[in-house]
């Protein structure tokens, strides 16, 4: 299997002149949840050993107390001296394989692999991997006991998004995810990453939500739920929203171009790169996705450049401008119509798409 994710991002989206050139949008992940399939007869009451299944990988809880045998499991599979001093240095290390380790608050451990990764085999619709690990009973010796990390093979996550963006307003439209059964969740909204409420308590944080199967969209002032945020030297605004549902998060985050960029030459494009699809709440923002090719579909005239976090795209305005009135609060205004592809590769096994389309 390859070690890295092809994932293709279309921004298709119009620019009020009379208020800006810039626009920014996001990227993916989904997740999936079962519990610990062991190899042997382990006590009920151990939770070690319990999967949490994503779209794109599965991580295993491991106790502190059974992390040299992972150690040494995997130094013999990957043939490296695996220490545990510096994470950083070790996660470039397993980067490779499609592995990557952290420790929780409780000095425990979460290791995660790809379903893309090393020695992951697709059996018989689940992606399945073995840890031999070594559990010392004396001072003298051990056993060996083997953990199966397995999890079902599933479709492409959702991997549309369409954002709008006027003066005031920014609106986020995106499928509503399942779990990997297709059960439906009861969500609610987590603005910054701690104001959460109730779905239906939308009000409280100044935003209006929409359900219209199978998509959900938010809507809100710019003024009230947007961030400033500085990528190289031009600025957007961050909306850090999620949805989240037990250990699940989904991400509607998005970005809007800079009001004052009312008479520019050229447009700029900032794409936030993420995830898309269900991931887990709370869970390790560490990991860089790397993008291959950016595709324009209007013209082949344009730059672009990228951070740990960003895309910028700049694009001469003239090549993509056209002619379009009203915008989602019904006034008439004139906008840029753009259509932008990003082909990302990112660590994983299949393609997502986001469409992002403004008015």
């Amino acid at each position: 299997m390859s070690n890295m994710q092809e994932s293709t991002v279309l921004l298709k989206a119009s620019l009020h002149i009379a208020s800006y050139r810039l626009f920014i949008l996001p990227i993916w992940g989904n997740v999936l949840r079962r519990k610990r399939d062991w190899m042997g007869s382990p006590s009920a009451s151990m939770s070690e050993g319990d999967v949490e299944c994503f779209s794109e990988y599965m991580e295993l809880w491991i106790h502190r107390m059974r992390i040299e045998g992972l150690r040494l499991w995997l130094s013999g599979i990957l043939r490296i001296q695996v220490g545990l001093v510096s994470m950083e240095n070790l996660n470039h290390q397993l980067s490779s394989c499609g592995f990557a380790l952290h420790r929780d608050l409780e000095k425990n451990y979460i290791f995660r692999v790809m379903y893309s990764g090393c020695f992951v085999q697709l059996e018989h619709g689940n992606y399945v991997i073995v840890l031999n690990l070594l559990k010392r009973v004396s001072r003298f010796g051990g056993r060996t006991e083997k953990f199966m990390m397995k999890c079902p093979a599933v479709l492409a996550p959702p991997n549309r998004e369409y954002i709008q963006c006027d003066s005031d307003f920014i609106q986020v439209t995106r499928e509503i995810p399942v779990d990997n059964w297709n059960n439906e969740l009861d969500w609610s909204l987590a603005l910054r990453g701690s104001l959460v409420v109730a779905l239906e308590d939308f009000s409280l944080i100044q935003v209006n939500v929409e359900m219209h199967k199978p998509n959900i969209t938010v809507q809100g002032r710019r003024d009230t739920i947007l961030n400033p945020v500085q990528v190289f030297k031009s600025e957007g605004h961050f909306l850090p929203l999620k949805l989240v549902s037990g250990h699940y998060a989904y991400s509607m985050e998005a970005t809007c171009p800079n009001v004052n960029q009312s008479s520019s030459e050229d447009t700029v494009l900032h794409v936030y790169k993420r995830r898309m699809g269900l991931t887990k709440r709370g869970g390790y923002q560490n990991e860089t996705l790397s993008v291959s090719t950016v595709i324009v579909e209007q013209t082949d005239t344009f730059t672009w450049s990228e951070t740990s976090d960003f895309v910028q795209l700049i694009i001469p305005t003239s090549h993509i401008q056209q002619k379009k009135h009203g915008s989602m609060r019904n006034s008439q205004k004139r906008s840029v119509l753009f259509n932008v592809w990003l082909l990302q590769k990112v660590p994983g096994h299949s393609k997502a798409m986001s469409n992002l389309s403004k008015t």
